[in-house]
C-alpha cells in the first residue's frame, strides 16, 4: 500500500531542511565571512596606526633631512679630528711644536704602543663603514712658568687640530730658577678602516754635521 505524505509532513520537512541549510549557511559563509571581516578591521586598525604614524614622518620631513644632514657635517667634522693613523714621530712632531708654542722647555719624551679601544659603525664620505678606534699615549717632561702651564693646557684643549687629552700632569716648583718641573700625560687618538689611508706628520729637517765634512766648495 503506498503512503503519501500530507501537506502537513511535507511543510515540516520543508521547515526542517530550511534550518539545516540557514545553519549550514551560518557556520560555512556567515561565520566565513564574520572571521575575515574581524580580519579586516585588525588590518585596517593597523594599517591606519601605520599611516598616521607616516603621515607624522611626512609633515616633519623638513626638520628629518635637516637633522640628517646636520649629523652628516657633525660626523665629518669629528671625524676630521681623527687621524687615520698615528706614530710616535707625529706624536713627538706635536709635542715639540706644542711645547714650542708655549715656549716651553722640552728635556725628555716617551712613548707607548698604541691599543685598540673600540669598534663602532659610521659614515664615512656617504658610506656605511666599521671603524675601529685607537688611543696612543706619550709623556714628557718640561720646564715652564704658571702663565705657560695655563697656556699649554689651553693649546691642548682648545688649539689642537687633533682630538688630545691630558691624562695626568705632575708639577713641582723649581727655586733654584723659579721655574715649574711639569710631567705630563697625553692621549691622541685615531681610527682606521677599510681602504682608509695613514699620511704621516710632516717630519722637520734636522741639520746634524755639515753638508760637505771636506769643505771641497
Amino acid at each position: 500500500m503506498k503512503k503519501t505524505l500530507s501537506l502537513r509532513d511535507v511543510n515540516m520537512i520543508l521547515v526542517v531542511v530550511g534550518l539545516i541549510l540557514l545553519v549550514a549557511t551560518y557556520f560555512l559563509v556567515f561565520r566565513s565571512f564574520s572571521e575575515k571581516n574581524a580580519e579586516l578591521d585588525t588590518q585596517y586598525t593597523e594599517r591606519t596606526a601605520h599611516l598616521k604614524e607616516l603621515q607624522g614622518y611626512y609633515d616633519n620631513l623638513k626638520t628629518y633631512e635637516k637633522g640628517t644632514s646636520d649629523g652628516k657635517v657633525n660626523i665629518s667634522k669629528n671625524l676630521s679630528r681623527l687621524p687615520r693613523g698615528i706614530n710616535s714621530e707625529d706624536f713627538l712632531v706635536y709635542i715639540m711644536d706644542s711645547t714650542d708654542k708655549v715656549q716651553a722647555e722640552l728635556n725628555s719624551v716617551s712613548f707607548n704602543e698604541s691599543s685598540e679601544i673600540s669598534t663602532f659603525s659610521t659614515v664615512v664620505d656617504g658610506k656605511k663603514q666599521e671603524c675601529k678606534g685607537y688611543q696612543m699615549s706619550a709623556s714628557f717632561n718640561a720646564q715652564m712658568n704658571y702663565a705657560q702651564l695655563k697656556n699649554y693646557l689651553d693649546f691642548v684643549y682648545n688649539q689642537s687640530e687633533n682630538v688630545t687629552f691630558v691624562d695626568s700632569f705632575v708639577v713641582s716648583y723649581n727655586a733654584e730658577n723659579a721655574k715649574l718641573n711639569t710631567t705630563f700625560g697625553l692621549s691622541k687618538y685615531f681610527i682606521t678602516y677599510d681602504g682608509s689611508e695613514y699620511i704621516p706628520v710632516p717630519v722637520p729637517d734636522v741639520p746634524i754635521g755639515v753638508s760637505d765634512p771636506f769643505r771641497t766648495r
